[in-house]
Formats: structure tokens, sequence, C-alpha cells
């Protein structure tokens, strides 16, 4: 006689998201220590304020409350592995710093090209993504 399984469905759907919800935090946190790696003396750091202030968030972090003035003993903002944000069949993580000459720094102005410190860290971090995702593949 065979045997029926109950369908559940709704409930794998629900642990596949949470599971890429979390893989995609794991990635968010490699992708923030390859960003950081981008700023270094002579190219976008002096006193490491900028390099400190990068890091994860879920969407809704009120960026601004991030902004200190520039120098050495500025708190490490990152390092923290946060889940992204499970809204509906939306799953979302933000990278990125609060501080006000960050985007300047990032995308570059008056003739400065800007040193793309976070484009370029989730472009070395990609390379990493399928290991993360299959890290947390549903388990039967």
């Amino acid at each position: 006689m065979a045997r029926i399984k109950k369908w559940r469905g709704k409930e794998v759907s629900q642990q596949v998201a949470k599971n890429i919800a979390t893989a995609l935090g794991e990635f968010a946190l490699r992708a923030e220590g390859r960003s950081k790696k981008e700023l270094q003396k002579g190219h976008g750091v002096v006193t490491g304020t900028a390099r400190r202030s990068i890091h994860t968030a879920q969407p809704g972090y009120a960026w601004s409350g991030d902004h200190v003035e520039p120098g050495t003993s500025t708190p490490e903002r990152g390092g923290q592995k946060i889940d992204a944000l499970l809204d509906g069949s939306k799953i979302t993580i933000q990278l990125g710093s609060g501080l006000g000459y960050a985007l300047p720094l990032h995308q570059g102005h008056h003739g400065f090209g800007g040193y793309h410190f976070l484009t370029i860290g989730v472009e070395k971090a990609k390379k990493e993504l399928p290991a993360v995702l299959k890290k947390h593949k549903l388990k039967k």
C-alpha cells in the first residue's frame, strides 16, 4: 500500500525564502568586507572613517544616523551578519555608508572619478554566491 505524505508546499516555500534571506545576509557581509578592502591609504582613506562606516542593513534603516565627523576613533559599523528582509515574495538587503561624503567618494565629484568601492566589493564577492547559497540550501 502506498503511503501518502501530507502536502507541505507553503511550509517548504517559507523555509526556502528564510534560507535565502540568511544566505543573502552572509553574502552581503562578504561584499561588505570586499568593499572595505577597496578603501586603503592613498585610495580613499585618510582616517579610516569611511571604511569603518560601510555595513549591511535591512530596508528602512536610517542611514543618516550613521554620519560622524572623520576621525581615527569613529565606530566600526560593519561586521554584523543580518538576514535580508522578507516582504512577501521580495527578499532585500542593503550595503552602504551613511556618511555625508560617502556618495561623492564612491561616485566621484568635480572631475574626481570616484572609487566605486561598494560596486567593486559586490562584484568581487559574486563568485562566492553559489557556495553561500549551497550552504543554505533546504535540507530534506
